[in-house]
C-alpha cells in the first residue's frame, strides 16, 4: 500500500514538473524613479541567444499604477544583431480593451501586463542581441509607469 502511494506520488510529481517547464530564456526589467517614463529614457537590454534555429516569442512587460488609464502605449523596438544587422518596428501596446477595461492584472498597488510583440521570431545568428525600447508617447513624461521589461520565451 505504501509503495503504491509512493509510486503514484512520484508519477504525479513527474507530470506536474513537466507541465511547469519554463520556456523563458530572458527576463529583465528597468525601474523608473517617481513612476514616470521620460520620453528620452531609452531602455536597453542585452539578450544572449545560443540557439538561433528555433522560434522565440518576444514580450514587453509593463508594471503600472492602478490609476494609469492609457488605452495604448506607442513604442519603438530596435534589435541589433551581433554582426550589426538592425531591425526596427513601431508598436502600439494595448493596455485597455475596446470597452475601456484594463487588460493588465492588478494586485494591490500595481498592475502587470505582458504584451506579445513578436511571435515565432527567428534570430539570425547566435550571440548577444541588443534590444532598445523607446517611449513614443508625445509628451515629455509618461506618469504611472513603474517598470518596463523585456521577456523572451521559446515558442511552443
Amino acid at each position: 500500500m505504501y509503495r503504491q502511494k509512493t509510486t503514484w506520488l512520484l508519477f504525479i510529481s513527474f507530470l506536474f514538473g513537466f507541465g511547469c517547464v519554463n520556456h523563458k530564456i530572458y527576463e529583465e526589467y528597468k525601474k523608473f524613479e517617481k513612476y514616470s517614463w521620460h520620453r528620452f529614457d531609452f531602455l536597453e537590454f542585452k539578450v544572449p541567444i545560443e540557439d538561433p534555429d528555433i522560434a522565440y516569442n518576444i514580450y514587453i512587460s509593463i508594471r503600472h499604477l492602478p490609476e494609469f488609464s492609457l488605452k495604448e502605449l506607442p513604442v519603438n523596438v530596435t534589435i541589433y544583431s551581433p554582426s550589426g544587422e538592425i531591425r526596427s518596428a513601431e508598436y502600439k501596446l494595448d493596455l485597455l480593451d475596446n470597452d475601456g477595461n484594463r487588460l493588465s492584472e492588478c494586485l494591490g498597488d500595481f498592475c502587470d501586463i505582458n504584451i506579445l510583440i513578436r511571435d515565432d521570431y527567428i534570430f539570425s545568428e547566435p550571440g548577444i542581441f541588443k534590444f532598445r525600447i523607446e517611449n513614443k508617447w508625445p509628451k515629455l513624461d509618461l506618469p504611472g509607469i513603474m517598470e518596463v521589461g523585456l521577456m523572451i520565451k521559446k515558442s511552443n
